[in-house]
């Protein structure tokens, strides 16, 4: 079983970096923050990173680390939420002793020693979150897991308003709602709208 093979390789290995596309999007930091939060309660005493270019307007979400090419060697290696490698945020992420590709977009671009692809679930946060409840009690799902992955699942299903969204994903964000985080200030930060942003619609529904 895929995920099997995923949490014992995390198990096994120590440092682990994690990525993501480029340009991220709720779902993108996610997946990739949540994971790190994910071991880092789990395995404390491993040396846990998220990289990637910076977060622009999501800066209240996550926050990425910067490290030096040498953490790479005999690192694992994980992207979460990113179909082909040319939109993996960070070249370096072939760099590590093994890599895994977790995603919920079509497989395009099967890159990984392992690969898990679910284009059923509505988002990458939801599988991290199925990874968590797959591993009997290895993974510990941290309330800043929780939140990061709630934002994830919002985003992708625009609320839960978008068609991938599916009786397990409602059950997965119940799930997520017991911790300890607000989901309604989730959604309230997530609908607000940037300056940039609203500049762009304007723009759009001005050339209509």
């Amino acid at each position: 079983m895929i995920q099997t093979d995923i949490i014992n390789a995390i198990k096994a290995n120590d440092p682990i970096i994690i990525h993501r596309h480029v340009n991220p999007d709720p779902d993108a930091l996610g997946s990739q923050v949540g994971l790190a939060e994910t071991i880092r309660a789990s395995f404390p005493d491993k040396k846990v990173y998220q990289v990637g270019s910076d977060t622009g307007n999501l800066s209240w979400l996550a926050q990425e680390q910067t490290i030096t090419d040498d953490v790479y060697k005999d690192a694992l290696v994980i992207v979460t939420d990113t179909a082909d490698t040319p939109r993996v945020s960070d070249e370096r992420f072939n760099k590590g002793k093994m890599l895994i590709k977790i995603d919920h977009h079509p497989n395009d671009d099967a890159y990984g020693d392992l690969v898990w692809v679910d284009n059923n679930a509505s988002s990458a946060s939801e599988l991290i979150y199925d990874l968590i409840a797959a591993s009997n009690g290895v993974l510990k799902l941290s309330d800043k897991a929780a939140r990061l992955m709630y934002a994830g699942i919002v985003g992708d299903t625009g609320r839960f308003l978008f068609n991938n969204t599916t009786p397990h994903t409602l059950q997965v964000a119940a799930e997520l709602i017991k911790k300890d985080f607000d989901p309604t200030a989730i959604n309230n930060r997530m609908n607000t709208v940037t300056l940039a942003q609203a500049q762009l619609q304007g723009y759009v529904v001005d050339h209509l």
